[in-house]
């Protein structure tokens, strides 16, 4: 369901749905620039920032922030220098090199793993949180005692 928020960028009101906070029109601008970005990169693949940025009139801060959603990938030897943002490999794209990636990754699946293990020690009792669980798995922290 859309609520309402204002636009990161002009400040105006909108019904936001998902993906950034910009208006549509905020948003049709943002991908009119990445689209000269892209366009640039193409015909000239080992182009500097300031290069970029001169002949597009695009922002640094943009760039970097298309880098790291992974719409752009700097070529092997561009002088963009782009580092994961947990051991400061070099990386083309993102926020984290694939090794620290699956590091993550594997951190989250055993996070999950536990928490199932957890929630299904407890059952359907009252756990040490004082929430109860339902026949659906939801919780309640004030239900009735009739039905514990």
């Amino acid at each position: 369901m859309p609520e309402i928020r204002n636009c990161k960028i002009c400040r105006r009101i909108f019904q936001y749905v998902n993906g950034p906070v910009y208006c549509p029109a905020c948003k049709k601008i943002d991908e009119e620039e990445f689209e000269k970005v892209r366009l640039f990169l193409r015909d000239f693949p080992g182009a500097t920032m300031r290069e970029v940025t001169d002949n597009t009139g695009v922002s640094p801060h943009k760039i970097s922030r298309w880098l790291r959603e992974e719409r752009l990938e700097v070529s092997e030897n561009s002088p963009i220098a782009l580092n994961c943002e947990n051991c400061g490999v070099r990386i083309r794209s993102g926020r984290f090199c694939i090794e620290c990636s699956k590091s993550l990754a594997r951190e989250m699946m055993n996070a999950g793993r536990e928490l199932r293990m957890r929630l299904g020690e407890t059952g359907s009792k009252r756990s040490d949180t004082g929430f109860s669980k339902d026949d659906f798995g939801l919780y309640y922290k004030h239900r009735d005692e009739k039905n514990k």
